[in-house]
C-alpha cells in the first residue's frame, strides 16, 4: 500500500510540475501577445498623433512665416472642395460658384467653410463666409488673413 501511495504521490507531483510548466508557458505566451498587441496599437496611436501634430504644426508655420504661396493655397482649397462628398470633382475650378455651378445649399456651404477653417487653422466669421462664393474667393481670404498676421 505504501508503494502505491508513493507512486501516486510521484505521479501527482509530476503532473503538478507539468501543469505548472504548462500554465507558466501559457502565461508567458499571453504576456508576449499582450505586449505585442499593446506595442502595435500604441505605435499606431503615436504615429497618428505625431502625424496630426506635424500636420498642424506645418500649417501654423506656413501661415506664420508666409512661405505658403497663393498658388499652394489655391491648390489646397481646390483639393479640399474636390474631396467634399456632395460635389462632382470634375466641375471644381477656381471660379466655379459654390451655389450655382456646384449646387451647394446653405448647409453644404457651412460644412465647406468648417472644412476650410479646419484645414487652414483659421476662423471665418459668418458675414465673411457668405461672401466666399468660389475657390478663388476662399484662397484670397486665406492669403489676406496670413498677410495681416505677419504684419
Amino acid at each position: 500500500m505504501a508503494n502505491l501511495y508513493c507512486i501516486l504521490l510521484f505521479h501527482f507531483r509530476v503532473y503538478n510540475a507539468m501543469l505548472f510548466e504548462l500554465l507558466n508557458m501559457q502565461s508567458i505566451r499571453n504576456s508576449i501577445l499582450w505586449h505585442v498587441r499593446v506595442g502595435s496599437s500604441a505605435e499606431k496611436w503615436l504615429l497618428t498623433e505625431r502625424g496630426i501634430v506635424l500636420k498642424s504644426l506645418s500649417r501654423h508655420m506656413c501661415a506664420a512665416t508666409g512661405t505658403t504661396s497663393t498658388d499652394q493655397i489655391m491648390d489646397r482649397v481646390i483639393g479640399l472642395v474636390k474631396k467634399f462628398d456632395k460635389i462632382d470633382a470634375s466641375k471644381v475650378t477656381e471660379t466655379a460658384d459654390f451655389q450655382k455651378d456646384l449646387s451647394l445649399d446653405s448647409l453644404d456651404r457651412v460644412e465647406l467653410v468648417m472644412a476650410f477653417e479646419e484645414e487652414f487653422s483659421i476662423e471665418i466669421p459668418e458675414e465673411k463666409a457668405d461672401k466666399l462664393t468660389c475657390c478663388a474667393d476662399v484662397a484670397r481670404y486665406i492669403v489676406s488673413g496670413a498677410e495681416q498676421k505677419s504684419v
